[in-house]
């Protein structure tokens, strides 16, 4: 639960002050040290246009969520997807609903958007019951995004969506036009 001193924001990446940057790449060290190896390192991710993050009332990051838009294909179809990625929790902060209610403002975020027709994730095995108990859904077909300037499916991590204009049930293939988030 965010507590009355801190504050969860939605920010263009490209309005976060020098300090806020810092203070997101300080998160991102306590998250992932950069001297344990992660193999998700040598994947191209996608930078996000806007920036979910709980702050604590002494400017640092507790939070974060990417947030993304990214005009998209699905069977073949032109699709306006949000995404959600780089979700990361201070481990001293978890456990206490921050990463719940800063993708909840996320969604929130994009259904004020308009005119996006689902939400997009991809994440690790073991966190698909957290996604699944804030609405998410496992994606039955393909995820397809580009590496290195090459087309191919993604298998790293699981996709869920979360349907916002678009209320048909997602199945198929998802072409995200570009490297995931």
């Amino acid at each position: 639960m965010v507590e009355p001193q801190e504050k969860c924001e939605v920010r263009p990446v490209a309005d976060l002050t020098a300090d806020e940057q810092a203070a997101l790449r300080a998160l991102s060290r306590a998250v992932y040290p950069p001297e344990i190896p992660l193999p998700g390192r040598a994947i191209e991710w996608a930078a996000p246009q806007w920036s979910v993050i709980t702050w604590d009332a002494g400017g640092e990051a507790l939070c974060h969520v990417g947030v993304f838009l990214r005009e998209a294909r699905w069977n073949g179809r032109a699709v306006k997807v949000g995404g959600i990625g780089g979700v990361k929790t201070h481990p001293a902060s978890r456990r206490r609903g921050l990463a719940s209610a800063a993708i909840q403002r996320a969604l929130a975020f994009l259904r004020e958007q308009g005119e996006v027709d689902f939400a997009l994730l991809v994440c690790a095995p073991g966190l698909v019951p957290f996604y699944e108990r804030l609405g998410w859904h496992r994606f039955p077909g393909d995820l397809l995004v580009t590496q290195k300037g090459t087309i191919g499916p993604f298998t790293f991590n699981l996709p869920m969506t979360i349907p916002l204009r678009l209320r048909e049930s997602l199945s198929g293939t998802i072409d995200l036009l570009g490297p995931p988030w």
